[in-house]
């Protein structure tokens, strides 16, 4: 009697400490391709005829964990196409979908920060999102534009500052005013 108690015990233990690891990787992960448009903001050109694409902006993907999962850089259509697997948002139970952060940097452009972009929103394994930058003022402080978030801005300062750090981005070279710094371009350190 003791032997079959035991073995009904050992049999469940085994069959529940594999179980939920499996449930857990098919529900809780989710993929897809991560297709981001860069251009300058409208208020960065002075016609509609001069909106042209941004070559060679850097992308940076951070997942909800704070972690980074992917950069990437912009082809001649200002587009980048990054392989992304995030955590489920369970905030929206009816759908199989996540969230990331994406900084974007250019080179003559502040830096873009969008604390909400889907992903997998429609199930179809693909997300988009476009980025405005704005053109660089060396006469003004040229603070990072970020939209979904109702941060203080040297929040979102320090963030962006402690990723570009991460990923190992350099300064831009542009000559500033007294009392303003260089943006973050989309080079890496060498």
């Amino acid at each position: 009697m003791k032997k079959i108690y035991l073995t009904t015990i050992l049999s469940a233990l085994l069959f529940f400490s594999f179980t939920p690891l499996t449930f857990a990787d098919m529900s809780n992960n989710v993929s897809a391709t991560l297709t981001v448009k860069v251009s300058p903001s409208s208020n960065s050109t002075d016609s509609i005829d001069e909106v042209t694409p941004i070559k060679g902006a850097r992308i940076i993907v951070i997942n909800s964990l704070g972690k980074v999962i992917g950069t990437e850089l912009t082809d001649s259509n200002g587009i980048a196409k990054l392989q992304v697997t995030v955590i489920r948002d369970f905030r929206f139970p009816k759908k199989e979908m996540g969230q990331v952060t994406l900084i974007t940097v250019a080179n003559d452009y502040n830096e873009n920060i969008n604390f909400s972009v889907p992903i997998n929103e429609f199930n179809d394994h693909t997300a988009k999102v476009s980025v405005s930058l704005w053109k660089v003022d060396p006469k003004k402080r040229n603070e990072p534009q970020f939209n979904n978030g109702s941060f203080h801005r040297l929040t979102v300062f320090e963030m962006l500052n402690q990723y570009a750090e991460q990923v190992g981005l350099a300064k831009q070279n542009i000559t500033m005013y007294e009392g303003t710094t260089p943006t973050w371009g989309p080079n890496i350190k060498n």
